[in-house]
């Protein structure tokens, strides 16, 4: 595991950790949903990002799908930004096919990088909303 990689861990699991902790059910569920796509992906990884990584892009469509569903049930804000920034990181996988000179290292920094923006959405949900809505409804 290079320093990256460590970096990326410690930052998903402290934010996973702050979303069981301080969140209610759409942070709660979102935490174990980014685990098991954080935790499948190197399992799909088939080229190291040499060419498109097709079992990624799986991951990162179902994961699509459960953020874009989250802020379609939910009155929080948070999940349509994780959805914007989880769609753009998402996005790169199709520039990736579209252009196969791309270079690898860039291909596999640009899904990292936008793992982040989806990772501090869901800490200001567990942080800021989740208490806004438990003070709502008291």
């Amino acid at each position: 595991m290079n320093l990256l990689q460590l970096l990326f861990t410690v930052v998903m699991f402290g934010t996973i950790g702050v979303a069981l902790w301080k969140g209610e059910w759409p942070e709660r569920a979102t935490a174990i949903v980014l685990f098991c796509a954080a935790a499948a992906s190197p399992l799909v990884e088939s080229t190291l990002f040499a060419s498109p990584e097709y079992g990624i892009l799986a991951v990162d469509l179902l994961l699509l799908g459960w953020l874009g569903a989250l802020a379609l049930v939910t009155d929080r804000f948070w999940p349509l930004w994780a959805t914007g920034f989880h769609l753009v990181g998402t996005v790169i996988h199709i520039a990736r096919m579209a252009d196969p000179t791309v270079v690898p290292n860039a291909y596999a920094l640009g899904q990292v990088f936008w793992s982040y923006p989806v990772l501090a959405a869901l800490a200001s949900g567990a942080l800021v909303e989740a208490p806004a809505a438990r003070a709502r409804r008291a």
